[in-house]
């Protein structure tokens, strides 16, 4: 048992601040209502098990595709290679004047098994089920099974997001 007071957490803007240090795999989070698309930049994916095949893909309730998401139960995630740099920027929200369904308009998209979009020249594309919507704070924490996984043919370097820029690998 502690016997002094835990200090109070840190404030959002040195939280942030150190998160921009924690390089991670760029990807683009995508799913269907009906005939609405959406889809969004975002680097809040991880693994969670292989038996049964799991992600957990992390959004702010704020995006336009947090609400397509919780009510279609379906989504992919997209991770993207060094090649997709613009399409990263685009669905991030840098594009100017594009927003919601026009994002697609870029991109090879293809749909898949659930109806959801997949970038068909993804480093890997895993099509998912919501299984679990987690409230936290701002954000939601959908568990997913993953139903589907597609790989293109051969290499490529990955798309990383480090010290809030989008970086690639080097030798």
């Amino acid at each position: 048992m502690l016997t002094n007071p835990l200090p109070a957490a840190v404030g959002p803007e040195r939280f942030r601040a150190g998160m921009s240090y924690l390089g991670s795999a760029c990807t683009i989070i995508a799913s269907r209502l009906g005939e609405e698309r959406a889809g969004l930049t975002a680097t809040a994916v991880c693994s969670i098990t292989a038996e049964p095949p799991r992600l957990l893909v992390c959004l702010n309730r704020d995006v336009g595709a947090h609400e397509i998401i919780a009510h279609s139960g379906v989504l992919s995630v997209n991770v993207l290679g060094t090649r997709h740099l613009k399409l990263a920027q685009r669905f991030a929200g840098l594009a100017e004047g594009v927003r919601g369904d026009e994002r697609f308009l870029e991109g090879g998209w293809q749909t898949g098994l659930t109806g959801v979009p997949i970038l068909a020249d993804a480093l890997v594309a895993f099509e998912c089920r919501v299984v679990e919507d987690i409230p936290a704070s701002t954000h939601s924490m959908f568990l997913c099974e993953v139903i589907d996984v597609s790989t293109p043919h051969g290499d490529a370097a990955p798309l990383l997001y480090f010290n809030r820029q989008f970086r690639q690998l080097k030798d």
